[in-house]
C-alpha cells in the first residue's frame, strides 16, 4: 500500500482519538498552526502594490495591498486572453459539480466573513478599505463614527427593531413625500452613497430597498446569507449587552468597574466589552469550525489564546493580493437551492434580498441553506450569471478578478509553489488527471512553467477529503491563522477577565458552534440546524 493512501486510511481514525483526549485540540492546533504559519517568510513582506520594489511607502502604508512575490517579469510570457480564460471557469448548463460534504450555509458565511476585510478600494486597485483585521465591521462598521451611527447609545445595545416578535437592524431607507426611497438622515454617510444606489441598488425596485437594513457594509443586504448572519450576530451583541447591564446593576460581576458611571459612560463600558466579547466569538467560531472545514479530514482545533506570543509570524496584519484573490469560491454557488417548499434557483435565491428574511424568519433561511449543498471549488464549475457581463460598462465578477490579477501582475503557479516549500509541476497531468482539462490548459499556456497562479489554484485537484488544491489549502491557512490568531484580543496581556468579565469569558468559552449562537437568539430554539457540512 503507497503511503499516501495508507494515511487517508489512519488520519481520520487517528484524530477521532485525539478529539477525546484532554487536551488533545489544543494540541492538534499547535502542530497545524505551526506547519501552515511558518510556510513562507513572516511579514512585514518587502512588497506592496504600492511599487514593484521596496520602499518605505511599500513597507509602512497598508492603505496598499501587500503581496507574497513581486511582480513579474512583464512581456516575458504571452497570456491567453481575458475570454479565454473566462471560459475555464465558466459552468455548463446543467453540470454543475456538487462539493463533497460542503453547504450553501458554508458558502454564505466564507463571503459574509470575507467581506469586512477583503476590500479592494474602487477608485485604485492597489489600495484596500480594510483595517486589516477581523473586527466584526459587518455590524460595527469599518470607522468609529460608522459605528456610533449605528449605535442606539444606551444599555450599550445596536439599533434594532421588531418586526413580528423578532429583532431585526433598523431600516436604512425611508420613503420621500414623493414615494421615492432616501437613506435615514440617521445614517447619511454609513455608505457611499453613490455607489449604493447607482451600482449595487441599481437593479432594486423601492419596495425591496424598504426592507433594506443599516448595517456595518455596504454589501450587507446583497445577499439572504450576508443579511441573515448580520441579523444573527447583531441580536447576539445585544443579548450580551443585556447580560452583562443586569449584572453591573445587580452588583454581581465587573467589580473593577466604577459603580457611580453616568448612563453614557455605562453605555460606552458595556458596548466596548460586548464588542470584544463578539468579536473573539467570531475568532472562535472561524478557527474552530469555519478553518476546521476547510481543513484536511476536519481537525478538532481549538481557539488558542496567547498562541502567537513570541512566533516569527506574530507580526501586525496586512492582506495580501493574493489572498484577495483566492478567496473567489465562485463556483460554490449552486445552479439551485433545495427547500423545504421546492428547489429554488439559486440566482433569484440569492436576491430575494431580505423579504425572505423577514417573511420566513433567520432561523428557516439558515436550516434550507444548510441543508443544501454548495458547488465544487474548481475549475468549469461557475454560475453563467458571474461569469456573463450584466451591462456592457459593467464586468461581471470572475472577469474583474481576472483583471485585478493581470494588473498585479502575479507570478505563476509554480513560482508561488515554490514561494510555500512545494515542488514546481513538471507537467499538466501534475495539476489534474482530467485529461479535457490538461488539453485545454496546455492548448492556452503551452508549458507548464507559464501556467498563471490564479488559473493553477483552481485547477489543481483534489481528493473528496480535501475541500481545497494543495497550494490554495496551503495559502488560505497561512495567512487565516496568522490573521486570526495575531488578533490583539488574544494577546496574553488582554485576554482575561478585566476585558471580558467573567461572564464574558464563559459564553466565549462554552460557545463552539454557529448552531448555539442562532439557537440563542431564535424565536424557537429546538428547531435551529446550522451546518458547515450537508
Amino acid at each position: 500500500m503507497q503511503i499516501p493512501q495508507l494515511l487517508n486510511r489512519l488520519v481520520p481514525g487517528l484524530l477521532e482519538v485525539v478529539r477525546h483526549l484532554p487536551y488533545g485540540g489544543r494540541v492538534v492546533t499547535q502542530i497545524v498552526v505551526e506547519q501552515f504559519a511558518n510556510r513562507t517568510p513572516p511579514r512585514p513582506r518587502p512588497f506592496s502594490l504600492a511599487s514593484d520594489y521596496t520602499s518605505w511607502l511599500s513597507l509602512t502604508d497598508r492603505t496598499f495591498t501587500g503581496r507574497h512575490l513581486p511582480v513579474a517579469v512583464p512581456g516575458t510570457v504571452e497570456l491567453p486572453s481575458v475570454d479565454d480564460v473566462l471560459e475555464l471557469f465558466r459552468r455548463k448548463p446543467g453540470a454543475e459539480i456538487p462539493s463533497t460534504d460542503t453547504s450553501v450555509m458554508f458558502m454564505f458565511f466564507a463571503q459574509w466573513f470575507t467581506d469586512s476585510f477583503l476590500r479592494t478600494d474602487r477608485h485604485d486597485w492597489r489600495k484596500n478599505t480594510s483595517t486589516q483585521e477581523i473586527d466584526f465591521c459587518q455590524i460595527y462598521g469599518v470607522a468609529e463614527s460608522k459605528t456610533r451611527q449605528l449605535r442606539e447609545m444606551a444599555g450599550g445595545r445596536m439599533k434594532s427593531q421588531m418586526i413580528k416578535g423578532e429583532e431585526f437592524p433598523a431600516f436604512l431607507f425611508e420613503r420621500t413625500a414623493g414615494g421615492a426611497s432616501a437613506v435615514k438622515s440617521e445614517f447619511e454617510g454609513l455608505h457611499d452613497a453613490e455607489f449604493l444606489v447607482n451600482v449595487l441598488l441599481r437593479d432594486v425596485s423601492q419596495d425591496q430597498k424598504d426592507l433594506f437594513f443599516a448595517v456595518g457594509l455596504e454589501h450587507g443586504n446583497s445577499t439572504v446569507g450576508s443579511i441573515a448572519l448580520d441579523i444573527v450576530f447583531l441580536r447576539e451583541h445585544n443579548r450580551i449587552a443585556g447580560i452583562l447591564e443586569q449584572e453591573y446593576k445587580l452588583n454581581r460581576e465587573q467589580p473593577s468597574w466604577d459603580r457611580g458611571l453616568d448612563p453614557a459612560e455605562l453605555d460606552e463600558r458595556l458596548f466596548q466589552t460586548a464588542r470584544n466579547i463578539m468579536v473573539v466569538l467570531l475568532l472562535k467560531l472561524v478557527v474552530e469550525e469555519y478553518i476546521g472545514h476547510i481543513a484536511p479530514y476536519d481537525p478538532p482545533l481549538e481557539l488558542v489564546p496567547a498562541i502567537a506570543e513570541g512566533k516569527d509570524w506574530n507580526r501586525s496584519n496586512w492582506v495580501s493580493i493574493e489572498f484577495n484573490l483566492l478567496y473567489r469560491w465562485h463556483s460554490m454557488v449552486p445552479d439551485w437551492i433545495t427547500t423545504d417548499e421546492g428547489k429554488r434557483e439559486a440566482k433569484s435565491f440569492l436576491r430575494d434580498n431580505n423579504e425572505v428574511v423577514v417573511a420566513r424568519g433567520v432561523e428557516w433561511l439558515i436550516a434550507q441553506c444548510s441543508r443544501s449543498r454548495a458547488g465544487k471549488v474548481g475549475l468549469f464549475n461557475t454560475p453563467a450569471f458571474l461569469v456573463d457581463r450584466k451591462a456592457a460598462e459593467y464586468p461581471a465578477i470572475e472577469e474583474r478578478t481576472i483583471a485585478l490579477m493581470r494588473a498585479a501582475q502575479l507570478q505563476s503557479f509554480n513560482d508561488y509553489r515554490r514561494r510555500f516549500g512545494m515542488p514546481a509541476v513538471t507537467d499538466f497531468a501534475q495539476v489534474t488527471h482530467d485529461v479535457a482539462i490538461q488539453k485545454r490548459l496546455k492548448d492556452l499556456y503551452k508549458d507548464v512553467d507559464r501556467l498563471e497562479w490564479y488559473v493553477g489554484i483552481f485547477a489543481e485537484e483534489y481528493p473528496d477529503e480535501q475541500f481545497l488544491g494543495d497550494l490554495l489549502t496551503t495559502m488560505v491557512a497561512y495567512d487565516a491563522f496568522t490573521q486570526a490568531l495575531t488578533n490583539p484580543l488574544l494577546a496574553r496581556n488582554v485576554y482575561n477577565e478585566a476585558t471580558f468579565t467573567a461572564s464574558g469569558l464563559k459564553i466565549i468559552e462554552e460557545t463552539v458552534s454557529l448552531q448555539q449562537v442562532v439557537a440563542r437568539n431564535a424565536k424557537s430554539p429546538g428547531k435551529v440546524f446550522a451546518s458547515f457540512e450537508c
